[in-house]
This record gives C-alpha cells, sequence and structure tokens, in this order.
C-alpha cells in the first residue's frame, strides 16, 4: 500500500528543470535507491537469506530499474532483519543486530 501511494502522490507532481517537465517520481525511486543501498550495508543484508541480498551496487540498480517490485520487497526484508526474525545465510536465526 506503501508503494503505491508514494507513486500515486509523486506522479501528479511535477516541476520545472531548464524548461523541462519533470515527474516527483523520478526524484522519490533516486532517493529510496540511494537510502536502502546506505542502509543495506548498516544492517548487513548480505548476510541473510533473501533473494534480495545484495551488494548497495546491485540493491541501487535493482531500485531503479523494478522499484515497484524492489521497494516493498527490501522493506519486508529490512522489518525481518530488525525484528530479529530473519534467517542467517549459514542457517542460524537472528538473535540481534
Amino acid at each position: 500500500m506503501l508503494t503505491i501511494a508514494l507513486l500515486l502522490l509523486t506522479s501528479f507532481i511535477r516541476f520545472d528543470i531548464a524548461g523541462q517537465s519533470v515527474s516527483l517520481t523520478w526524484v522519490m525511486v533516486l532517493i529510496t535507491a540511494i537510502w536502502a543501498a546506505v542502509d543495506s550495508s548498516k544492517i548487513r543484508l548480505k548476510r541473510y537469506k533473501s533473494g534480495i541480498s545484495y551488494g548497495p551496487v546491485v540493491l541501487f540498480l535493482g531500485f531503479v530499474l523494478l522499484w515497484v517490485i524492489a521497494f516493498p520487497w527490501y522493506l519486508i526484508v529490512r522489518h525481518k532483519i530488525l525484528s530479529g526474525t530473519a534467517v542467517l545465510k549459514d542457517g542460524a536465526t537472528n538473535a540481534a543486530t
């Protein structure tokens, strides 16, 4: 729901840069991609079993190319890591971050 709400909200907001109309959606995609890349290294995302467990650069590119899928998926995995329910790649459960 958050993904859809952000897309709808930003798709209606436009601003001009050098005479070109730019949608706020692209700005939001870039900002969330940068945030996810930085945050993923802080929470050490690569240690966990997930289809989205990549390094910051790959995660950034995934966000830019497939934001609608990558953003909610990242939020779900991030929540599991922070709540301690994510499974580490070696098979142990996450005790604490």
